[in-house]
């Protein structure tokens, strides 16, 4: 919304129109990246799979998903176009800014569609006279994992402890590695809703969730987007 307004600020002091254009069919092939660290770079891969509509992809890696911190990490190709129904894989290299060694890393890969003008051979024909085409990004988690940690990552997922407290549950992650919830279920209740702005503990952290009418001890279950990006699921009991 901020770029947006921006934009629009922009295109009034121009005199002329703003058309946000969506991204249609353009996409990440995963919902995270993982770096392990003794690779000397790994790879992620962008489609296009609209039928007509030709991008300019922009491809970054970031501190923040806002895109606004730079990270130690190269991706190449940087820029590139891309033609309807097609992939195109790019590199992601570490450079030399040492990361800690005794738990993951938390960046973020960005792929910006920039919509391409009939001038710039857009076989969609379809053109903005005087307009400004907003560009629309998709934005992944990467984690850069050092090598050697002491449990493995299905395992850190499944060593949460939780805690209850008078306004809610605290959520204590012990392990090095980052656990994002896709639910959460604490005496039949469904903490991960959409009140719910957090859903991610770092590691070595707590996450606090407010949860009111549960008798203790209660059944917990939890469900967290593994490193495939699909649903790793464990349950246990809260004393």
């Amino acid at each position: 919304m901020k770029r947006l307004m921006t934009a629009m600020i922009v295109a009034g002091l121009l005199g002329c129109p703003v058309t946000s254009v969506q991204a249609e069919g353009v996409g990440i092939n995963a919902t995270r990246i993982i770096y392990p660290a003794d690779s000397h770079a790994t790879t992620a891969s962008v489609r296009n799979s609209s039928k007509e509509a030709v991008y300019l992809m922009q491809v970054t890696v970031s501190s923040t998903p806002e895109g606004g911190k730079t990270a130690p990490f190269l991706v190449t190709p940087p820029l590139f176009r891309m033609e309807p129904g097609s992939q195109n894989q790019v590199r992601i290299i570490k450079t030399g800014q040492a990361l800690p060694a005794d738990r993951e890393s938390l960046f973020w890969f960005t792929a910006k569609a920039i919509p391409l003008s009939p001038e710039s051979g857009n076989p969609s024909g379809k053109q903005i006279t005087g307009g400004i085409q907003i560009a629309m990004a998709n934005t992944i988690k990467l984690m850069y994992r050092p090598s050697g940690l002491p449990v493995a990552p299905e395992k850190g997922f499944g060593s949460l402890r939780f805690k209850p407290t008078a306004e809610g549950i605290t959520v204590t992650n012990p392990s090095p590695y980052y656990i994002t919830f896709a639910s959460l279920k604490v005496g039949g209740q469904e903490l991960m809703t959409q009140k719910q702005k957090e859903s991610m503990v770092s590691p070595f952290s707590a996450l606090f969730f407010p949860l009111k009418g549960v008798n203790y001890p209660a059944k917990v279950s939890w469900t967290v987007i593994n490193d495939l990006g699909g649903g790793s699921s464990y349950q246990g009991e809260i004393p």
